[in-house]
């Protein structure tokens, strides 16, 4: 039964997605990615309840460390001293540090929502994730030309 409705969750989600307009971009994502890893980590109700408020956090820290180092990367390197060069790479050492420690911490915090195996795919879950959604955009943009 619970894989049925799981079914029927994400087969609705995925027909609501592609069936809306452009403007709804983040939206049609987001409803995606929460019927991919739903599916895909064979979430129960109370796990999906438990697990999404700490997944989402953990994505906005991210986001905002990664929005960093996006920024930190933008200088043109052929007008800097070397000094600049210097700080700018430690600089970028230490984002990727705190992304390291953020995982760890969020790591800690997913042991306590989903059992261990499920926490264990989460990384591969993710990554699956990014190449079906790039992949479902692609067909879009062939289906639009």
């Amino acid at each position: 039964m619970k894989q049925l409705s799981l079914i029927i969750l994400f087969s609705i989600t995925t027909i609501a997605l592609f069936g809306q307009k452009r403007g709804a971009g983040s939206e049609k994502i987001e409803a995606y990615r929460i019927a991919f890893f739903t599916q895909k980590l064979d979430l129960t109700e109370d796990e999906s309840k438990a697990f999404w408020p700490v997944y989402n956090a953990y994505q906005k820290e991210l986001k905002e460390l990664r929005k960093s180092e996006r920024q930190l990367s933008r200088g043109n390197y052929s007008e800097m001293m070397d000094k600049e060069l210097e700080k700018m790479i430690e600089k970028r050492f230490d984002l990727r540090q705190k992304q390291l420690d953020l995982e760890q911490q969020y790591y800690k915090k997913f042991k306590a929502v989903l059992p261990m195996k499920k926490v264990a795919k989460l990384p591969q879950i993710e990554r699956a994730f990014r190449t079906a959604l790039l992949k479902k955009m692609k067909e879009q943009r062939k289906g639009k030309k």
